[in-house]
């Protein structure tokens, strides 16, 4: 036999032994959770757009709903008359 012939042997002999003698993991086994959790939602952390730190945003909202508005009344009145 050649010796590159024999190193690949070499090495797939020793690849296969360390497979071999490879450990197993113990993963823990899953744990049941009783634990009871307070789901209050804290409304302090909602965005509302009646905040006084909104008056530009509420000014915009109002204006494109506004805008919308006028838009449909003036296309109802162009398409029935």
């Amino acid at each position: 036999m050649s010796s590159e012939l024999h190193k690949y042997i070499e090495t797939a002999i020793d690849k296969k032994q360390k497979i071999l003698n490879a450990e197993v993991f113990n993963f823990p086994s899953e744990k049941k959770l009783n634990e009871t959790k307070n789901f209050a939602i804290d409304t302090y952390k909602f965005w509302e757009i009646n905040d006084k730190s909104n008056g530009d945003q509420l000014k915009a909202v109002t204006g494109i709903c506004l805008m919308f508005g006028a838009l449909v009344l003036m296309g109802l009145y162009s398409n029935f008359l």
